[in-house]
Formats: C-alpha cells, structure tokens, sequence
C-alpha cells in the first residue's frame, strides 16, 4: 500500500479507508474526466464478452465465473456478462483487506444489481455476510455462480442471493428483520450528496494491477 498521508479517512459503518471527500458531484465528474481521459482507454481490458466463464485469482482461490453472452443480444440486459468494473471492485476488496486497510470479516454487505456476482463473491471470501441481489432473470446464473466459488471453496463468509428489482417494494427477507448493513457494494452512484457523505477511493489505494482511468470508485455514509 502506498504512502496515504495526503488522504483523509472516509468512515463507512465500522470501515475506515484513506481517500477523498466530494462537496459537489458535478465538479467531481468533471474532474475525474479531465485528468482521468476515460474515452481514450480501451474497454474490457480484464474481461472477454464471447466467452462462457471469465477465471480469477483471488483470495488464494482460483475463482471461475461463468457467464451468458447470448444475453447480450437482448436490449437493456447486461448482467450476464463480466464488466471492467467488477472485477477492478473485487481485486479493489481483496487487495485493501490484505494491506489492513479494509476489514469485511462479519460484516454486513448487500451488492445490488450483482449480475455475475464476482464482486459479492470476493466479499464473502473475505469474511463478510453477502446478499446479493439482481433481477429474477438473472439470478440463475447468480446462484451458480455464488455456489461454485462461495460454498463449494469454503469462504469465510456467507452468501446469499435474493430477488431485487428498484423502483419495487423490497423482498421480505431484505427488511424482516430489518438489517444492519455496514458495507453497499454498488457500480455507479447517483448525486447523492443530500443525504449522503461521498469519498472518492483514490487509484494508487487499488489493486497495483487492476485499475482504469475509465472507472471509479467511490464509498459512501448517510449524514446524521
């Protein structure tokens, strides 16, 4: 881990991880686009859309994530596949918790729109409690994905897989009794600054081998 004396500590549940407050979305987005240059790097640099599984080292296991690419042709479908983003946030876990930076052993973690599920699988791997969740077409693959390389490996955490779709009232097992997350594991946030505190994970804090200047991570904490 590199020298992070120029961060402040973001503070999510009982985590705690160098980084950088926003105080305007916009000015952030911007940001990123101006020195990051996203669009001149290429996409799917970790991950292959053609193929039917996309294998990972990760947590001392050799993970193997399978995948759908007919579903591609689908309009508005793009859980059957590995994106960029999935994996850099899966190596992103791994690698904080093995620099002491991040410690997920026992907490609560929910992924929403998990699609393949590699990032909430590395989660459990790493100790923590998992539901993830997706859209009832999706959850199939989900479920043997969460099957082959959770349970069957023995992590160290726990994983479930639950029905979620936004917008609709959520399932019972997600509010009954109500839950105590500690950790959203999530892809993309909306402007959120009203009701939340955002930090921006800087680069150099990811996996030395897994990062891209056309994504971002950010870890947020509802104001009180």
């Amino acid at each position: 881990m590199e020298d992070d004396d120029e961060y402040e500590i973001l503070k999510v549940g009982g985590l705690q991880i160098p980084g950088r407050l926003i105080s305007d979305a916009s000015e952030e987005i911007m940001l990123l686009w101006a020195i990051g240059q996203p669009c001149t790097v290429p996409q799917n640099r970790f991950v292959k859309h053609t193929s039917n599984h996309l294998k990972l080292d990760a947590c001392g296991h050799n993970l193997c994530i399978l995948q759908s690419p007919s579903s591609m042709n689908q309009t508005g479908v793009t859980g059957g596949v590995m994106w960029d983003s999935g994996v850099v946030l899966g190596k992103f876990l791994e690698h904080a918790v093995d620099c002491n930076v991040l410690n997920l052993k026992g907490k609560k973690c929910v992924e929403l729109g998990s699609g393949c599920g590699l990032a909430g699988c590395i989660a459990a791997l790493l100790g923590a409690q998992v539901i993830l969740t997706d859209l009832p077409d999706r959850l199939r693959l989900l479920e043997k994905n969460v099957e082959e390389n959770v349970r069957k490996v023995g992590g160290r955490g726990t994983a479930q897989v639950r029905e979620l779709t936004w917008g609709e009232d959520l399932d019972s097992d997600l509010l009954d009794p109500l839950p105590d997350y500690d950790v959203v594991l999530e892809y993309f946030l909306e402007c959120a600054l009203k009701s939340f505190i955002l930090g921006y994970i800087e680069q150099r804090i990811w996996h030395p081998e897994y990062r891209s200047q056309r994504l971002a991570i950010f870890m947020m904490t509802k104001k009180l």
